[in-house]
């Protein structure tokens, strides 16, 4: 049985979710009672969450004294059990008691996701110019904060089809004129409007028919998309593998973020696909410009910290460089904001995020991320529909979907 949210909304770690997350934990959550002088940590009791809510229990712990704890002591705002209080050994009931209890899974995700924040910014603050490592990223942050970072330029193609959408006398001719000067782009067009992924009914042999069909705007975003895989190219051994795994990251979320876009109101999967490929074009200049310096290649941890901490206001700005639309420059700037709720209305941002979550979903990335059903994006998108089973199904239904987009970005 449910509760209302405001018996969790105060209680550590929980505090720290958006209204919306809390609400969807309030489902999963029940009331307990135990008899006096039960053992809150015997097998019978169950490991899932437990908060205090009316009573109080005796903790005991392996070293120290002993503490009394009531539903106004400040430790009742934490849980009792999953995770335990640091030390705890037993929580005895003295007189019954009442406890929320919330799956184990659930309170531990999210007290491990913001423990890892919290040693983050721990980090952050305790940098020493005098510390090598800590040196080597004060000098890297100085390259990129002074506009010494190279960014990307917008591909010439890109660039000319962007250009000619915005100019209202473009037609479906036009475009075509200016995709048929890439033979390559040329093919994958005709591909995609065949392809039972992009909703292909009957064959189309040339060009201009493609972008007909497809429309001006889709076939702009459609371009865009193929035309940014060179990008993810680099000449440095050193951080190919590197730039290899970004790409098949942006490759994957794409492909995921255009799935769930088409079972989302309001959403264009086209656009979505482009939002999901450019999410992490932030990190393109920050892995160029870690070519020289071989102590960053030595040192993995360090330009991980500079990716997640740069990647997306540097991607915000090649977005604006490029004269691409701010929803595009949001979603390079966002897209690691988990527990982002701007609106009830959902956002390329917000499939952005969700797509990213999932695509994690199996991996050890996992392990740092809260789980999808935490993120205000889950209970947004898809109408609001998904639950944990019907994510996970909508995922294996449209794996072979996904593939073929993945394919069709690989170029293949």
């Amino acid at each position: 049985m449910s509760i209302h949210q405001d018996l969790i909304s105060n209680r550590i770690p929980l505090r720290f979710l958006p209204d919306r997350v809390v609400g969807y934990l309030a489902q999963q959550a029940w009331i307990e009672e135990l008899p006096a002088d039960e053992d809150l940590y015997q097998p019978r009791n169950g490991d899932d969450s437990a908060y205090l809510l009316d009573g109080t229990m005796l903790l005991k712990f392996e070293t120290g004294e002993p503490k009394m704890i009531d539903s106004q002591s400040p430790m009742a705002e934490f849980p009792l059990i999953s995770p335990r209080p640091p030390g705890a050994i037993q929580a005895i009931t003295q007189g019954a008691v009442t406890l929320i209890r919330l799956p184990k899974d659930l309170v531990r995700s999210v007290a491990s996701y913001f423990d890892q924040q919290s040693d983050s910014i721990q980090e952050g603050i305790e940098l020493k110019e005098d510390d090598p490592g800590d040196q080597i990223y004060l000098d890297f942050l100085h390259k990129i904060r002074s506009g010494e970072c190279e960014l990307p330029g917008i591909p010439d193609i890109a660039a000319r089809i962007s250009q000619a959408v915005d100019n209202p006398n473009s037609d479906a001719k036009t475009l075509a004129r200016i995709i048929q000067s890439d033979p390559a782009v040329t093919s994958r067009i005709i591909k995609v409007v065949n392809s039972t992924a992009f909703g292909g009914q009957h064959s189309i042999d040339n060009c201009q028919e493609a972008v007909a069909r497809l429309g001006l705007d889709n076939t702009r975003n459609i371009v865009i998309s193929f035309a940014l895989k060179h990008l993810f190219q680099t000449d440095s051994p050193v951080i190919r593998k590197r730039m290899r795994q970004l790409w098949l990251h942006s490759r994957r979320v794409a492909a995921i973020c255009y799935v769930i876009a088409r079972m989302s109101p309001g959403l264009d999967p086209d656009r979505a696909m482009l939002a999901g490929l450019i999410h992490d074009i932030g990190a393109i200049p920050i892995l160029d410009a870690a070519g020289d310096f071989p102590e960053l290649i030595e040192d993995p941890e360090v330009l991980e910290r500079i990716i997640a901490e740069q990647n997306g206001e540097i991607g915000a700005i090649i977005m604006r460089t490029w004269g691409l639309s701010e929803t595009l420059s949001d979603a390079a700037m966002h897209s690691d904001e988990w527990f982002r709720d701007q609106s009830d209305k959902p956002d390329y941002v917000d499939l952005v995020i969700l797509a990213q979550l999932l695509s994690f979903v199996g991996s050890s990335e996992m392990q740092k991320l809260p789980p999808p059903d935490l993120s205000p994006a889950y209970h947004k998108l898809v109408a609001g529909r998904l639950n944990p089973s019907l994510s996970m199904a909508v995922l294996n239904e449209a794996e072979k979907e996904i593939n073929a987009i993945e394919e069709l970005l690989e170029g293949g």
